[in-house]
């Protein structure tokens, strides 16, 4: 433990993807979500006795439907120590060290739509959405959290819309590592 393989070759998510550490919640054709109790979005919910530290790295975001209301996208955060109800799985979760024919699903849950007890806050701005944009093309924004962003036991984050919700056309993920407390 505490040993870090360091190579100019596997970047700086490398060691992580090696340990089996290196996750990522993927979803795609949701109708983005205001923050809110009923949550639609890339949601991690960092459950209670999961014994693990969330670190979010990294987040991608693209509006690919014509969309008049909803002016960009944010990151949200909540917490409670009860499961979310009304819920649907990440169209993808699991570990980026790919070993197997299916997904291979960390000490996490993760959610296109969920609800919560309260509603979560947006605390970051990631991106602009110009109103109405054109769908003869897409622009996918990403971004980093540089592993700032922890989620403690009971924490959740989720991509919300900001302005208005979006239309059915959004997909996005989250890339996190679970860091053993």
């Amino acid at each position: 433990a505490g040993d870090a393989l360091v190579s100019q070759y596997l970047g700086k998510y490398g060691a992580l993807a090696l340990k089996g550490q290196l996750y990522a919640a993927y979803t795609t054709a949701v109708a983005l979500s205001l923050p809110a109790t009923a949550t639609i979005g890339c949601m991690v919910w960092n459950r209670p006795g999961s014994g693990v530290r969330v670190h979010l790295l990294e987040w991608a975001s693209q509006i690919y439907a014509t969309d008049a209301d909803c002016t960009g996208v944010v990151l949200a955060a909540g917490y409670q120590t009860t499961t979310p109800t009304t819920v649907t799985a990440a169209t993808f979760y699991g570990r980026t060290l790919v070993s197997d024919i299916v997904a291979n699903p960390g000490r996490v849950s993760c959610y296109n739509i969920a609800t919560v007890l309260t509603a979560p806050l947006a605390i970051m701005l990631l991106h602009h959405n110009t109103a109405a944009i054109n769908t003869v093309g897409q622009e996918n924004m990403s971004g980093s959290f540089g592993g700032g962003v922890i989620l403690e036991e009971g924490a959740f984050a989720t991509t919300a819309a900001h302005g208005a919700a979006a239309a059915a056309g959004w997909a996005g993920h989250l890339l996190f590592a679970e860091i053993p407390k």
